[in-house]
């Protein structure tokens, strides 16, 4: 099969793909999962202890301005009501461009700001438009991150909250201004590393993911890591569908409450 069929995306990797099914989300998955934390937080947990003694070198104190964000980081599901302008999204998206977009010098290779393995930018945003004010187009949409030129382009109408909070596996009662999807089209990583192309795959998506947190930190807004979705449910709502793509990871993000 040709790189460019979609069947032929784990051909590479056939042992990430049953990595990956296995740690597919659907309904009854979800259930399982949902069962397993509640058993989990019943019991009392202590992060694993260090092989080492006690550090007895010191490190100089980290400069206050540059820490500043980082202390403001937190996990926050509680948003406030007000709808968002597209200068938000724009500012949590901004670590998502091209350096070319970004008004460096890199027009021949594209390359981005953040770092891919291989150079191959298997990560791809969309952006589900909660309540965001901003044109009709995009108002109450769905709609695919263009890196290159740091735009949104309307893909699917959003769904109301009650039914896309039910695909995220989340229960919260007001919606986030905006939740970014993250989907990985995996194909040219996976040929060019196989089985470890895998791992380059959820390091993408984690790297993502901390940029994203680190923006919203910074700005002092609400946001929030989501790995609880129907994985096929949230490919469909951008007429996507496996195995050509993968949902990675969603973050949601808004006014804090």
């Amino acid at each position: 099969m040709s790189s460019s069929d979609p069947d032929s995306t784990f051909d590479a990797a056939p042992l990430f793909h049953l990595f990956w099914d296995n740690s597919t989300l659907n309904p009854s998955r979800a259930q399982v999962m949902h069962e397993r934390i509640a058993h989990d937080a019943a019991r009392p947990y202590q992060p694993p202890r260090p092989l080492h003694a006690a550090a007895g070198v010191a490190l100089p104190a980290p400069c206050a301005e540059r820490n500043t964000a980082w202390l403001q980081r937190r996990s926050a599901r509680a948003f406030g009501s007000a709808p968002w302008t597209l200068d938000a999204v724009a500012h949590l998206l901004a670590p998502l461009r091209t350096r070319e977009a970004a008004g460096l010098c890199d027009a021949a290779t594209q390359t981005r700001l953040l770092p891919s393995g291989g150079g191959k930018y298997p990560v791809q945003a969309y952006v589900a438009l909660c309540r965001v004010d901003g044109p009709p187009d995009l108002q109450n949409n769905l709609a695919w991150y263009d890196p290159a030129r740091h735009a949104l382009t309307p893909v699917a109408p959003c769904p109301d909250w009650p039914t896309l909070a039910k695909t995220l596996g989340v229960d919260w009662a007001v919606a986030p201004a905006f939740v970014v999807l993250l989907v990985a089209e995996g194909a040219g990583t996976l040929a060019k590393y196989g089985e470890r192309g895998g791992r380059f795959l959820l390091i993408e998506a984690g790297v993502h993911l901390g940029t994203l947190g680190y923006q919203a930190a910074e700005a002092g807004w609400a946001g929030s890591a989501i790995a609880s979705f129907d994985d096929d449910a949230v490919l469909a709502l951008l007429g996507l569908s496996a195995p050509r793509h993968l949902a990675m990871l969603a973050y949601a993000c808004g006014p804090a409450a």
